[in-house]
């Protein structure tokens, strides 16, 4: 598998709702792949991606590569 996935971080769209955006490293192509998660029942990413992020799903959700902006 290519994908590593670098860090998670909430966004907030145009209505103020917050979403995850995911940053993923594809080291095959080389470069970097940044998505929200409603951008997974979208066409626009690889199947491959798809199934990894699905993966680690709960992990996402509990922040475990979550970064705040705080050092």
């Amino acid at each position: 598998m290519s994908y590593h996935i670098m860090l998670t971080k909430k966004v907030f769209d145009i209505k103020g709702q917050s979403q995850i955006q995911v940053q993923v490293m594809d080291t095959a192509a080389p470069q970097i792949i940044y998505f929200t998660l409603d951008e997974l029942e979208k066409d626009e990413l690889p199947e491959e991606l798809k199934v990894y992020i699905r993966g680690i799903l709960p992990q996402i959700e509990d922040g475990k590569w979550h970064y705040g902006g705080n050092h």
